[in-house]
């Protein structure tokens, strides 16, 4: 990676073009991740009919590709140079393999018979690493293209935006396609080509829209992969970001996976679709609808704050679930719904936007511009939430008695999902906590940060 990268100017295009332009790629990739942690632990278990420690055992190495792949993706995109910068090539491949792979998934219940578990673990890898090809260079990009701290927050609304929509569109119209084209295997096959060719066009449409941005360049000289992570870990505020987004994904991504077992099986509706529309329908229209609020606190309180104040609200909120059950009715599920849609706003947009803010600490130390190895770390932290956070719940599930395509589950089993939906989530954002509170970096902080 270069010590000294020169820093190339941005075209014309505005700046409100190039936040859409960039953020639109968040639409994609939404999908993709929502997709997965919303319905594949339901797909594999009652679908498929693979067992639910099985299935987290395949989730779980799936992802383990990861370990190798995003810190080899982080250094390929800093490494990188064509005449399109470091980044941006690497935003097309990444979208067909995740198109693909996605489509792939989904198409596995076609089969005449369970096709061997390595085949389909292989398959679940394909699209994690499309989405590490695309995600890696496409987190790295907002730190080359815009100095400004408050203008990397409204640059994040964006994404945290087209998250809502990605919510909104995988979480809850997929499974109701799904229903649409019959339901069973046929059905979440045909949902799979169409969100795998939405995936394509909006991860695709980020590097045409990112086209006027302004990019670095790397220079001939570089220093080796163990320095590069070395001084990346003494950057306390990085330290401190991920460890608070690894566990608070843990807890957002457990939310997503057990809300369709809970409006299966604790509420008892049948075809779950309908009022998983419902949710995130609210929970997404909260969440957009709310960025400016959470962007005015930021500017009041600081990120730091304000990302807590987002934590304790979700945290509540989540043991709600405690009072689900057959009698619930959808007004109050959808005010479940629509105050986890506040909450996950501010969770969202903090996070997406103190992630610049350290690469930028960190080249005003040390001279040194690696956002791809720090954009690889993050969204590693990512995948292996959105991967073991189904996988535990999986193995929570099993360890209750829930039964792979049965219709009725025992009242245990219906606990156990029920408590599951409530307390986990609760505690991974307890354990995060501690972590947030060790960010220090403001704004301030950030300005009189100058190299050693």
């Amino acid at each position: 990676m270069s010590a000294n990268a020169e820093t190339l100017p941005a075209a014309s295009a505005s700046t409100w073009r190039l936040h859409l332009g960039w953020g639109i790629g968040t639409l994609g990739a939404s999908l993709v991740l929502n997709g997965f942690s919303f319905l594949v632990p339901f797909y594999l278990t009652t679908v498929l009919g693979i067992g639910a420690a099985t299935a987290a055992a395949m989730l779980f190495v799936a992802k383990s590709w990861d370990i190798v792949a995003n810190p080899v993706m982080g250094l390929l995109s800093d490494r990188t140079s064509t005449r399109w910068g470091r980044r941006r090539p690497y935003l097309l491949l990444g979208a067909v393999v995740t198109s693909i792979g996605f489509a792939a998934v989904y198409a596995l219940g076609l089969a005449p018979s369970l096709l061997p578990l390595p085949f389909i673990t292989f398959v679940l890898a394909i699209v994690g690493t499309g989405y590490t090809i695309f995600n890696v260079p496409y987190m790295a990009m907002p730190a080359e293209m815009l100095d400004d701290y408050k203008e990397r927050t409204r640059m994040m609304s964006y994404r945290v935006f087209f998250i809502g929509i990605g919510t909104f569109l995988a979480g809850g119209l997929a499974q109701r396609v799904a229903e649409w084209f019959g339901g069973g295997a046929s059905g979440y096959a045909a949902m799979g080509v169409i969100f795998g060719a939405g995936t394509f066009v909006f991860m695709a449409a980020a590097f045409y829209g990112t086209a006027g941005a302004r990019f670095t360049v790397r220079e001939r000289k570089s220093v080796s992969l163990g320095e590069q992570w070395r001084t990346g870990f003494s950057n306390r505020p990085f330290v401190a970001l991920i460890g608070t987004k690894f566990l608070q994904l843990f807890g957002m991504f457990t939310n997503t996976a057990t809300a369709i077992f809970v409006v299966r099986f604790v509420i008892g509706r049948e075809n779950p679709g309908e009022w998983m529309l419902w949710f995130v329908a609210c929970a997404g229209i909260m969440q957009i609808a709310t960025i400016p609020l959470w962007r005015r606190l930021a500017v009041a309180i600081e990120k730091q704050r304000t990302y807590i104040l987002a934590t304790a609200i979700f945290s509540v909120v989540s043991l709600s679930w405690l009072l689900a059950g057959p009698a619930e009715p959808l007004w109050f599920f959808c005010l479940r719904a629509a105050l986890k849609g506040v909450a996950a706003s501010g969770l969202l947009l903090m996070g997406q936007s103190m992630l610049p803010d350290t690469m930028e600490y960190d080249y005003r130390r040390t001279g040194l511009r690696r956002e791809g190895i720090y954009s690889a770390l993050y969204s590693f932290v990512e995948k292996v939430a959105a991967a073991l956070a189904p996988s535990i719940l999986l193995l929570v599930y099993a360890a209750v008695g829930f039964a792979s395509r049965a219709p009725v589950q025992t009242p245990e089993a219906i606990a156990g999902i029920k408590w599951a939906a409530a307390l986990l989530p609760c505690l991974y954002f307890a354990l995060s906590i501690p972590c947030l509170a060790f960010y220090r970096l403001t704004e301030e902080t950030l300005k009189n940060t100058r190299r050693t």
